[in-house]
């Protein structure tokens, strides 16, 4: 049975399908091309799967606060975030295990996702 996408499962829809993309990006990269691809195109799909999410409740918690402290609230935890990548990827390309063309195919999975859902939103509506 198919699911309808609203804005109560709108986040989890496109977390859910950005893992199912992550893992058949991940095993065709590996089948396809080689296995620093595959373990790139993974990586990349987990990190950027993880920003999402984490942006998505730092969002939920500057909304719920007051206007004063949602600036700087929202100004470290982006300084975080990012921080946390940056020493991610850092460690990802200096390692050799992984691939930088696998990596940047598994940092757009959010993208493509969020792509195909607008593409399939239109197309339902008769668009």
């Amino acid at each position: 049975m198919m699911m309808a996408i609203n804005e109560d499962n709108l986040c989890a829809v496109i977390i859910k399908g950005s893992l199912g993309l992550t893992v058949i990006l991940g095993l065709a990269g590996w089948a396809v091309f080689s296995l620093p691809f595959g373990l790139g195109a993974a990586a990349g799909g987990g990190i950027a799967i993880v920003n999402f999410f984490w942006m998505r409740n730092v969002l939920q918690r500057i909304l719920c606060q007051l206007p004063a402290n949602a600036a700087t609230y929202a100004q470290l935890r982006f300084i975080a975030r990012l921080s946390v990548t940056a020493v991610l990827l850092y460690f990802i390309l200096t390692s050799g295990w992984f691939s930088l063309a696998g990596l940047l195919v598994g940092l757009s999975v959010i993208v493509i996702n969020i792509i195909a859902l607008s593409l399939y939103s239109a197309m339902r509506a008769g668009g």
